[in-house]
């Protein structure tokens, strides 16, 4: 549920802490008073944040004019472009930066963003994208920390939409990786009819978490609390936010490619709650307190999972839920006021509607493959009991310490791995870095008494002897306590690569990641059995391993055990797992649930790989996954070997050549069913959705 002890967290970090910007010291000194607009400072500030990547770009552009090879590109990718070579952009990431506001009121008059107006690398390549990546604001507490528009405002008048936050100024991106926004308050004042409060954008990781975003007019005035409109819009996990006023609380407008929404809260929107026009969306644990329609869907590449909602304050003569157009998943849903639970044109809704409750509907589902046709109709998703990720108490400055001061140097060429390991062995509890890149060349153990690892985005790389070693993790969780570690914030980039994997879970200590990014590496593999994970907006792309591609995906009756586990962006062996909005890239096993519990709200894969395949028993729910760009290999997206399975998802990809002929493979026995593009409703062009498949290991 919404979690209260999160929201009214103080976030207080050392002051030797060279990531955070504290907006109120030189040589900023902006002022929190609520008196003076600073606005002019705060874009000033962000556009010298995000001007390193302009910068970075202009070099690379030259060292690339400089190159003898006429067919060489940039890429923001470590491979090649359509068989040539390539520049890395960027070929280092800029120092880590996350602005932050100490408690206070500050007072803005126009849009907080950049400014540059040519502000996207505009090499054929990438398709003139904005570099609008790592913007990251912070603040001490989401009741103490106020972003305030002024009152009656010039540029937010009605028929405006103008955001407060805007992290999107121009069209597409694919590189917005870890943009930020937590632990503030977004007010648009009164009289700004025409004011969004946080025009939202990211690509595989990004989070908004503990943010209010309200309208302290009267009558609640102002056009959206959160909206997400632009491409390829391929994550955004918002958690514990709530939004007052507005005509639309939420409105999700872009159709690339996925949105992921848990505990929010609604009250005093004036037209909708949340309206989707597009876009893969699952929502959980939302409270709707409004007389208008809570959830309206109107789009016809519109996909939306909506579980555990409370809908309360209704108009007797409306529906809390419309559809229009596009698919749709419900469950547990509970409402007050309202006529009916649900309406829409396209299939007859269950009565239990119009009393207030819905225990689950899906549009144009489900479908199974080893049930007959009157099974079929009483066929509902698993249901798995979900777990909250746990809360791992942000501790006094005392008890930080940085790599740094035990002689990590960050240079990305300097092995770091003693100086880390010292920092580790210290005593303290919360591990933090400076910003850098950090190169590992082996094994660093995480003891017992530390619990939270705080990267601060900082980058990684893998030194020659580890980056070839299997079945290792650069950091082994492997001493038992009841006590969470939680590993955050960190941006690993290119230079992290090889077969090592991130981490190695080798006890039943509970490990959470939060924020974490490697792009080029996978994340996670686990040698004990029987412990619990839990992932907050973490994504990583496979495409570092040697040889990656050229492995295939044994058929039915082959030992998936002789299959190598150092594939998997993440291997999960007889754990219970809770992910919230997962990002794993270009292996062909994406995530295998090995004889455990894997439960997952929001999701993107990519490539022809299988996405989810659980086998030995194992019991897997996903709610609102995209597999991308399937690339019309006969890789099934999923794969059931006599275990429990439901997932509700969409494919994504431009034309047939990008699809997957096999949505499901379901092994029962030694017999082998499959589900194919054909047999699914279509979302639009060659993209189908498969509307909640169903598959139960039969005992």
């Amino acid at each position: 549920m919404y979690n209260e002890s999160q929201i009214k967290e103080n976030y207080i970090y050392p002051p030797e802490c060279q990531a955070i910007i504290d907006v109120t010291k030189p040589p900023y000194n902006i002022d929190n008073t609520g008196k003076v607009d600073c606005t002019k400072q705060l874009c000033a500030l962000v556009d010298e944040i995000l001007g390193a990547y302009e910068k970075n770009f202009y070099e690379t552009k030259e060292k690339l004019e400089a190159m003898e090879n006429p067919d060489a590109l940039i890429s923001f990718e470590i491979r090649k472009v359509k068989g040539r070579s390539n520049v890395i952009f960027p070929e280092k990431l800029p120092l880590s930066q996350i602005i932050y506001f100490p408690n206070g009121t500050y007072l803005v008059s126009d849009t907080i963003s950049y400014s540059m107006e040519e502000f996207r690398n505009f090499i054929a390549s990438v398709r003139a994208m904005e570099m609008n990546c790592q913007l990251r604001f912070m603040g001490q507490s989401r009741d103490g920390v106020v972003i305030k528009l002024q009152d009656n405002c010039k540029g937010f008048e009605f028929g405006n939409d103008r955001p407060v936050i805007d992290f999107m100024r121009g069209e597409q991106s694919n590189i917005a990786m870890t943009n930020m926004l937590e632990s503030l308050t977004v007010d648009i004042g009164s009289g700004n009819p025409g004011a969004t409060g946080v025009r939202y954008f990211a690509n595989n990781t990004g989070a908004i978490r503990n943010v209010k975003i309200m309208s302290s007019d009267p009558e609640f005035r102002g056009h959206t609390g959160l909206s997400v409109l632009h491409t390829k819009v391929s994550s955004g996990y918002t958690k514990n936010v709530e939004i007052i006023g507005f005509n639309y609380g939420i409105r999700v407008a872009s159709r690339y490619i996925f949105c992921t929404f848990e505990h929010i809260v609604l009250k005093n929107q004036k037209r909708w709650g949340i309206f989707v026009e597009g876009n893969m969306v699952a929502v959980r644990d939302l409270y709707s307190e409004n007389f208008v329609p809570a959830v309206k869907v109107d789009g016809l590449t519109a996909c939306v999972v909506l579980t555990d909602a409370k809908l309360v304050g209704g108009n007797p003569l409306d529906a809390a839920i419309r559809h229009l157009f596009g698919h749709m998943m419900l469950r547990n849903i509970l409402t007050e006021g309202y006529e009916t639970v649900l309406s829409t044109n396209w299939e007859v809704v269950p009565e239990e509607a119009r009393k207030g409750c819905l225990e689950e509907f899906v549009i144009h589902g489900p479908k199974t493959l080893f049930k007959d046709t009157d099974a079929e109709q009483k066929v509902k998703s698993l249901n798995l009991t979900v777990e909250e990720t746990p809360e791992v108490a942000w501790d006094p400055v005392e008890d930080w310490v940085s790599v740094n001061q035990f002689g990590a140097v960050g240079d990305g060429i300097t092995d770091d791995t003693e100086a880390i390991r010292k920092a580790f062995a210290c005593g303290k509890t919360t591990i933090y870095f400076q910003p850098g890149c950090y190169l590992i060349d082996d094994v660093i153990e995480i003891p017992e008494n530390v619990h939270r690892i705080n990267f601060m985005y900082s980058d990684l790389a893998s030194g020659e002897k580890l980056e070839k070693r299997k079945n290792t993790g650069a950091f082994l969780v492997k001493e038992e306590t009841g006590e969470p570690v939680i590993i955050e914030d960190l941006f690993a980039w290119e230079k992290f690569k090889g077969f090592v994997t991130l981490v190695e879970h080798a006890c039943t200590r509970p490990v959470i990641f939060s924020d974490v990014h490697v792009q080029t590496a996978s994340i996670y593999f686990n040698t004990v059995s029987g412990g619990k994970v839990f992932m907050e907006n973490t994504g990583c792309t496979i495409g570092g391993i040697p040889g990656a591609g050229a492995r295939t995906l044994p058929l039915p009756n082959e030992d998936w055990n002789s299959y190598s586990r150092e594939m998997p962006c993440f291997y999960f062996k007889g754990q219970e797992v809770y992910c919230r909005q997962i990002n794993p890239e270009r292996s062909l096993h994406e995530v295998i649930n090995d004889g455990g519990k894997l439960w997952v709200l929001g999701c993107k894969t990519e490539e022809e790989g299988t996405a989810y395949e659980t086998r030995n028993g194992g019991s897997t729910e996903v709610l609102g996954a995209v597999f991308a760009i399937g690339l019309g290999k006969k890789y099934p997206a999923i794969v059931n070997d006599n275990s429990n399975v439901s997932v509700y998802a969409a494919t994504f990809g431009m034309g047939l050549k990008q699809q997957w002929p096999i949505a499901v493979r379901e092994m029962q026995g030694t017999e082998c069913r499959e589900l194919h593009k054909a047999e699914m409703p279509v979302l639009y062009m060659e993209n189908y959705v498969i509307p909640l498949y169903v598959g139960v290991r039969e005992e």
